[in-house]
């Protein structure tokens, strides 16, 4: 995956790179510090429903690109995510058209054994550990299903998105800020209670 980047990132006049699955999860990225990982997963978030919008048929569409002022923004999709990159106005669109093609025979199968990247960390590749279990998750949405109804995967979705995750990216340092966040959605009389039964589920911290 680093390999891709890179390539991407040799293209004149290409300042960002960053590739994400079809669930906004980020799995690599080259952008400028200025672009911290915070930012670049809220991107993700942002730019996943575009996929689900978009044709099928790639023959249908080769990427979205947006100008501001002297900076382009592409979306380039594949199969099973995308690409976003930032460069300057005079890339040079053959060199361009030529490594996306290369890429997006490649990526597709890249992307599929690719794990996503956690919330905090440094470079293109690296993995955070700390991240809370899937398995953890879907409990935690069961227990708030109690109190909630069937909004509850809704609101918890909701909830961690503020902090900037999906809910398969939780980091386990900020899974109380996340529960806090959603507790205050449940009625008032039940928090304690609620409160009570997340404690015996083997939540360290929480």
């Amino acid at each position: 995956m680093n390999q891709v980047v890179s390539n991407i990132k040799n293209i004149p006049g290409v300042t960002g790179v960053a590739i994400f699955k079809d669930t906004g999860a980020l799995v690599a990225f080259d952008f400028p510090p200025a672009y911290d990982k915070n930012l670049l997963n809220l991107i993700g978030l942002k730019f996943q429903p575009i996929k689900e919008i978009l044709p099928q048929d790639e023959g249908e569409i080769v990427y979205l690109c947006w100008e501001y002022e002297n900076l382009l923004a592409f979306y380039y999709p594949v199969d099973g995510g995308w690409v976003n990159i930032i460069s300057s106005d005079a890339i040079p669109m053959p060199v361009f058209s030529l490594t996306m093609t290369a890429v997006a025979k490649k990526l597709p199968e890249l992307l599929a054994g690719s794990p996503h990247l956690q919330q905090t960390g440094a470079g293109p590749g690296k993995t955070e550990e700390g991240v809370v279990l899937q398995e953890k998750v879907e409990e935690l949405e069961k227990l708030f299903a109690l109190y909630l109804g069937p909004a509850s995967p809704v609101i918890f979705k909701r909830v961690a998105h503020q902090f900037g995750f999906t809910l398969n990216n939780i980091p386990s340092g900020s899974l109380k800020a996340i529960l806090d966040g959603v507790i205050a959605k449940v009625p008032e009389n039940k928090r304690e209670e609620l409160q009570g039964k997340i404690g015996t589920m083997g939540l360290g911290g929480i």
